[in-house]
């Protein structure tokens, strides 16, 4: 997580707390005052004047009321100081980016050190170039180049299934998402991180995969592999091009269900675009995807 992220999930937080502070009204003089008596709970009203009124637990209204009052004073007090602090850390966050921002720090070393550079994962930049080359996750085998299935070009120079893939690839390459395609996955392997996978500078890239074979009958493709480079989160990205064909729908519930299965969420680690013969892929479907999970 780089501090571009760090500081948009301090706003988002903020803003949050705000609302919740704003939406919070104590109202009313009279405070509780609990106590415990032989290990008991004991309600005492205490008045403006400093007196206290013992209250009975029959009076329930006037228990909830001053109970009500009591717990949100507390929290109301807490969030303020979470507030403060929240707002103290964005400051000194946002101040002299120039310096302390890495990916700014980054985008003004001049083309020609970078081009000639090992690119750090510090940097967006660097991870999603890292990340291209080669994932930890899963390991890709096929090269896609033209082949009996694979005949439609995308502008990266991938060979894909359909003319909707490669919409959505062309659509990523735009917005310079990085993607794999047809990546090989086996939802219910894990990796074993006893058995690390180095580089050639020495540096762990990855591990070996416990149960997973790629060319296994059992081992998943799903249509793309992609990656947010501001949160760096990768996405499973699967496309149902022909939602009515009954066969091609029972088949992809089946593997739909092995990934579920192993703990994958739609939303959160699988991302889904459908069409079928009457409702093609709408290219304004794919903007939104991307600019909400991509961006």
């Amino acid at each position: 997580m780089n501090k571009t992220e760090i500081i948009e999930i301090l706003k988002d937080t903020a803003k949050e707390l705000e609302r919740i502070l704003n939406s919070v009204l104590v109202t009313g003089k009279d405070t509780l005052n609990f106590k415990m008596v032989n290990g008991n709970p004991a309600f005492f009203c205490r008045k403006e004047d400093g007196k206290q009124v013992y209250v009975r637990l029959s009076d329930e209204k006037r228990l909830k009321e001053l109970s009500s009052r009591y717990y949100d004073k507390k929290l109301k007090a807490a969030a303020l100081k979470e507030k403060s602090q929240i707002d103290r850390c964005l400051t000194i966050l946002q101040s002299d980016p120039e310096s302390s921002d890495v990916d700014i720090v980054a985008d003004g070393i001049p083309l020609a050190v970078k081009e000639n550079a090992v690119l750090s994962e510090l940097t967006s930049e660097g991870y999603a170039k890292k990340w291209q080359e080669g994932n930890d996750v899963v390991r890709k085998w096929k090269t896609h180049n033209m082949d009996d299935y694979h005949t439609y070009k995308t502008m990266r120079g991938d060979y894909v299934g359909s003319k909707s893939e490669v919409i959505i690839a062309d659509r990523l390459f735009m917005n310079g998402i990085p993607y794999h395609y047809e990546v090989a996955f086996t939802p219910e392997a894990k990796n074993h991180t006893s058995r690390p996978v180095y580089d050639l500078m020495g540096r762990v890239e990855g591990y070996e995969v416990i149960g997973y074979s790629p060319k296994d009958a059992n081992t998943l493709h799903p249509d793309f592999y992609v990656l947010n480079k501001r949160t760096r989160t990768a996405y499973f990205w699967e496309h149902l091009g022909k939602m009515d064909d009954a066969e091609y729908c029972r088949k992809n519930l089946n593997r739909f269900m092995r990934i579920l299965d192993a703990g994958y969420v739609i939303g959160k680690d699988l991302l889904v675009t459908h069409e079928d013969s009457r409702n093609p892929l709408m290219m304004e479907r794919i903007d939104a995807i991307i600019e909400k999970y991509l961006k």
